[in-house]
């Protein structure tokens, strides 16, 4: 323990709604992380004051994240900008089509959402900024792994994402969820992010996707790039 008890417990607390990533209660700090009820509580009181965090549950107490830690957290990352140019077109497409449209990054053997826009149809497809989903199994995340490190076996797939432009998960992630995904370019021509589109089988097919939905998408990746400062040959 530090010499300031109180930003420990503070700490510690933030860390374990991060890692729990569901409703928490008062016993459920207190049990876990061996911390008297009193100082738990006022740490509670101070997050909620300052909307760290929101009362989910009014019956049981629990409370969940807001997304004011992400927000504070990300302006400090060149990822915030990356969001910030990103925003207008992926909020558009997801406007135009209806569908799931996001936009990820590399995080270890995964693709983090910093951008989600949820699908507005009937039956919907929901995710959440800083989601993460694996890299080998989804559309985003294999456009990511395609222009960066990965194993041999990779390679022929790789190889036709790259020459292709484009990525694809035809239900691989999860059952009736089919996917594309285009790559985004920085100024200096790396890939540093992908967007995509998820849809339901119950709307789409592969053809559907590819040949209805793949260049409006391609055109939203490439206006990010050049708002990056991409330059094209």
């Amino acid at each position: 323990m530090s010499k300031a008890p109180a930003v420990d417990y503070a700490l510690r607390i933030i860390e374990f709604f991060s890692e729990t990533q569901k409703e928490i209660g008062l016993a459920d700090i207190c049990n876990s992380l061996e911390i008297n009820k009193n100082a738990a509580s006022r740490v509670l009181e101070s997050l909620l004051e300052y909307n760290w965090i929101y009362l989910s549950d009014n019956v049981q107490k629990k409370y969940r994240f807001t997304l004011k830690p992400f927000s504070i957290v990300s302006k400090c990352t060149p990822e915030y900008a990356l969001a910030e140019m990103a925003e207008n077109e992926l909020h558009s497409l997801n406007e135009q089509l209806g569908d799931a449209v996001y936009l990820g990054i590399k995080n270890k053997e995964n693709v983090l959402y910093l951008l989600h826009f949820d699908s507005t149809k009937e039956v919907r497809i929901n995710g959440r900024v800083g989601g993460e989903y694996p890299l080998k199994t989804s559309a985003p995340g294999k456009i990511l792994l395609a222009h960066g490190e990965h194993s041999d076996e990779f390679n022929d797939e790789a190889d036709r994402i790259k020459k292709q432009g484009y990525s694809t998960d035809n239900e691989e992630f999860a059952k009736g969820i089919i996917c594309i995904a285009c790559p985004i370019y920085d100024d200096n021509g790396r890939v540093i992010a992908s967007a995509g589109i998820s849809s339901l089988t119950i709307y789409d097919n592969m053809n559907t996707l590819v040949n209805d939905k793949l260049p409006l998408l391609k055109n939203a990746a490439r206006n990010i790039s050049l708002n990056l400062g991409y330059k094209e040959d």
